[in-house]
């Protein structure tokens, strides 16, 4: 008798991503994240919106200290994740965008891109570039879950 195998069902993380000045309120950058976020879920597939979800916000590790940010957070419930200036250098080759203030302070395109890249890991891809705010931006990047085969 041969094992009947099933794919466990996948899913699809998203990770934004954000930069901010430091007179960014707290309501602009929420505001900013939940329409970034409510973009990328519709350039998705209509079959693969149920199996969506977002756990973390990321941003630079030279924001780690940012009240504004951790209160932003806590009101979205996503857990902050600061990829190191390294991690967001790694990134840079698979930005889409160029500001110059992000280049001077953060030595990346786009603070936004490369910190959502950076902190959904490998096989992630920019799914939205940055969008703009007056004081902020924000992108997403997505990660398939592929399920594993199991025997039964």
């Amino acid at each position: 008798m041969v094992a009947a195998r099933h794919l466990n069902t996948a899913g699809v993380r998203l990770v934004p991503g954000v930069g901010f000045a430091s007179a960014c309120a707290a309501e602009e950058l929420e505001g900013l994240i939940r329409e970034t976020l409510a973009a990328a879920r519709a350039v998705l597939p209509a079959q693969r919106v149920a199996g969506i979800e977002a756990r973390q916000l990321a941003a630079p590790a030279h924001k780690r200290d940012s009240h504004m940010l951790a209160t932003v957070a806590r009101g979205l419930e996503l857990a902050l994740v600061f990829p190191s200036a390294a991690a967001l250098t790694d990134c840079d080759g698979a930005l889409r965008t160029e500001s110059a203030r992000a280049r001077a302070v953060a030595g990346v395109g786009s603070a936004a891109e490369a910190a959502a890249l950076a902190a959904a890991g490998k096989g992630a891809r920019l799914l939205l570039p940055r969008r703009l705010s007056p004081r902020a931006s924000c992108a997403v990047a997505v990660v398939e879950t592929f399920g594993e085969f199991e025997e039964q």
